[in-house]
């Protein structure tokens, strides 16, 4: 091998040697990236699933107080019905009432 070749053949392995180490740094800067980005992941999906297991429970409190409220809303329809009749009884009894005192009045 003459002088030119091996001097060729020098710089080519420096370069290649060169270019081995700049993209190993890239893949250590990479790699440093993506763990980063994996944290990032875990640490949001951590937060989804808190977010979501509160949203279960939240819409849980929300079926509980609608079933509630329904039940509580036929209580007071039943209720206010039967205020009703009662009102109507009490009215008829004052009617029964003022025709037994006149009748007392012009019996006597």
């Amino acid at each position: 091998m003459n002088k030119q070749l091996k001097f060729i053949l020098c710089a080519v392995m420096g370069v290649a040697f060169a270019l081995m180490t700049v993209c190993g740094l890239n893949y250590l800067h990479l790699t440093r990236e993506l763990h980063a980005c994996e944290r990032q992941l875990a640490e949001s999906r951590e937060t989804w699933e808190r977010i979501a297991a509160e949203k279960e429970e939240l819409q849980d409190d929300l079926r509980a107080k609608q079933k509630e409220l329904k039940e509580t809303q036929l209580t007071l329809d039943e209720t206010t019905e039967r205020a009703s009749e009662l009102k109507a009884e009490i009215e008829q009894l004052q009617n029964d009432i003022e025709i037994l005192k006149e009748k007392q009045i012009t019996g006597q």
